[in-house]
């Protein structure tokens, strides 16, 4: 893909997000997700200190919200948490969903090139996130920095969002013939252009569906080894794919 495009599917994005966050907000609620609680289970079983954890695309900044409420951190304060998104509306929403929670921080920058130190987090997250970065190599890439921030005895959790297998996104998928900087050519498969909601609502995103193969090929040779792969959460408890990969922990194998 060449950054002409990638540009392009960055800015359809960008706006997106810019100018229907408080829509999308609303559909994000603090509940959280079904397959998160596996996650949490597996990251606090590794230590009995505090969790380090890293959001990397945070949004409305549900996932600090759950780990808030979630019992198996056993008690308050048994975590501190930074949220990191581009969106500047979304990270508004998150401050004020989070407000007073000192132990709970986020700002605004950019995944694909902020700075991560590393080895320092006890759980690296990335949870709708994938879908929207364009271009394989660019979602390697930002997976070995995720990677690289998993501190020893640490967990890397991602989703892989598995919409191309459900029947109701078919009626969202837009043609790409309007979209301008966008060349077909230049698309890989699994790209889409979704339209948001099912009522003619002109908002669009660029959204990526990596299946199992692309999955097997993106976490080839990171640092980690694959503890747990499984579905969960939506319709049917498939919508979402999730891998968690350990770094140095005991029992582990190479996935």
């Amino acid at each position: 893909m060449n950054t002409a495009t990638q540009t392009a599917l960055r800015r359809i994005n960008r706006d997106f997000y810019s100018r229907h966050a408080a829509d999308f907000e609303r559909t994000r609620h603090p509940g959280g997700w079904p397959g998160w609680r596996r996650v949490v289970q597996t990251a606090s079983q590794a230590s009995d200190s505090p969790l380090h954890v890293l959001d990397l695309g945070c949004g409305n900044g549900r996932f600090a919200l759950f780990l808030e409420r979630n019992p198996d951190l056993r008690g308050h304060r048994r975590f501190t948490y930074t949220g990191i998104d581009l969106s500047a509306e979304l990270i508004d929403h998150a401050r004020t969903a989070n407000a007073g929670l000192d132990h709970i921080r986020f700002r605004v920058d950019d995944i694909e090139a902020c700075r991560l130190d590393r080895q320092a987090c006890d759980l690296v997250v990335l949870f709708g996130v994938l879908h929207h970065l364009p271009g394989f190599d660019t979602r390697r890439r930002t997976l070995e920095r995720a990677a690289a921030a998993v501190a020893p005895g640490g967990l890397l959790a991602l989703t892989c969002w598995q919409f191309a297998d459900d029947p109701r996104f078919e009626k969202r998928r837009l043609d790409w013939a309007s979209e301008a900087g966008v060349e077909p050519a230049e698309l890989e498969p699994g790209d889409h252009l979704l339209r948001w909601g099912d009522h003619g609502s002109p908002a669009r995103r660029f959204c990526h569906h990596t299946d199992e193969p692309e999955l097997d090929r993106l976490v080839h040779g990171l640092p980690l080894a694959e503890v747990a792969r499984y579905r969960s959460d939506g319709s049917g408890g498939r919508q979402n794919l999730y891998w968690l990969g350990a770094r140095d922990r005991p029992g582990a194998t190479l996935g």
